[in-house]
């Protein structure tokens, strides 16, 4: 799991290679999954930009409420957390914008205590064909991590409670 996690830094930080980092921890205290992901803001211009047939006209740092709009209809459409067959719906909490890179940070909302969780991610799948989308999952003592592509777009991740 290190290992995955000190490659995507690595990748990250040695663009243009085609890589996202998301990351995905479930809390007990908020009953959600607190969810982060980083992008180059290149690449994410792009994908929004063939998502929705404009080029964006928002404001990362800026926030307000049609950035937020146009963000949450992009995610919504480009990543899906579904637990126990229900579709998560989410919030932004936080953007940043810091040298070409894109994090966003989202909080999904009441999954319950889930045995199946699928994550699919498809950012910048239909744009690049070596798109890397690296996926860390932990709920609990679980920990997984996946690397996502355009061939291989979710994972459902099976979890073993405590009893």
């Amino acid at each position: 799991m290190f290992k995955l996690l000190i490659i995507g830094i690595w990748l990250l930080a040695t663009h243009p290679v085609h890589v996202t980092l998301l990351s995905i921890e479930y809390s007990n205290y908020s009953n959600s999954f607190n969810v982060f992901l980083r992008v180059y803001y290149d690449d994410f211009l792009l994908d929004y930009k063939a998502f929705a047939n404009e080029t964006p006209d928002f404001y990362v740092t800026r926030k307000t409420k049609q950035t937020i709009d146009s963000f949450s209809r992009y995610l919504k459409e480009k990543i899906q957390i579904v637990a126990e067959n229900q579709n998560l719906d989410f919030k932004i909490t936080d953007m940043t914008l810091t040298d070409n890179e894109l994090s966003i940070y989202l909080q999904y909302l009441n999954p319950g205590k889930p045995t199946r969780v699928m994550v699919r991610n498809t950012i910048l799948v239909n744009i690049y064909n070596d798109q890397s989308n690296l996926l860390i999952f932990k709920y609990a003592d679980f920990e997984e991590g996946v690397k996502l592509t355009p061939e291989k777009r979710e994972h459902l991740f099976e979890i073993k409670h405590n009893l």
